[in-house]
């Protein structure tokens, strides 16, 4: 699905729900821009569609992390903006694992896989071959949690952007997960 299409399915979405709220559309839009303008220019290269993915996660994780801060359901003392990335996964994670019925939990591990893989990339010289199959492991892992299979008759390159769209995605449904239970008494 295009980007594009994206958009204007979440624009129709707000319309027909009647209850457009800025703060929410706001923060969606900068989710599809974020995929956009950082997945689209990467091309068929792993370790940058690696990297890149691995920011605009991060960057998702801030958002939540940010959303959980105004909410107050943030452990004590965990406001500390110089968290690694792990760190704020397994907060997100953790206040996720605490809330039933809650988005699809399992999905984090394929997160954490996109992390060991994108330290692995950053800290150590690989050839093209164990690059690809580091790569297979973020997507397998993301099919097994999520049981839902990437068309893998695409190239390997595709099933990556595939991969990372969808764990925006989760990481989206996350944060209006937050953005409901912070409004459900008004």
């Amino acid at each position: 699905m295009k980007y594009e299409e994206i958009n204007k399915r979440i624009g129709d979405e707000f319309e027909k729900r009647g209850k457009e709220d800025n703060q929410l559309f706001d923060d969606r839009q900068k989710v599809i821009d974020l995929v956009s303008q950082h997945l689209r220019p990467c091309s068929n290269d792993l370790i940058l569609l690696t990297l890149k993915g691995h920011l605009i996660i991060e960057n998702l994780l801030e958002m939540i992390l940010i959303r959980l801060l105004t909410i107050d359901r943030l452990p004590e003392g965990k406001d500390n903006p110089d968290l690694e990335f792990s760190q704020k996964l397994k907060l997100v994670q953790a206040v996720v694992l605490a809330r039933e019925p809650g988005p699809n939990a399992d999905l984090f591990c394929a997160i954490a896989k996109l992390n060991k893989i994108r330290n692995d990339l950053a800290h150590n010289l690989m050839n093209q071959e164990e690059i690809e199959a580091a790569v297979k492991c973020i997507i397998e892992s993301y099919q097994s949690k999520a049981d839902l299979k990437l068309s893998s008759d695409k190239p390997l390159p595709m099933q990556l952007k595939g991969c990372i769209v969808k764990l925006c995605a989760f990481l989206d449904a996350v944060r209006v997960y937050f953005y409901k239970l912070e409004h459900q008494d008004d």
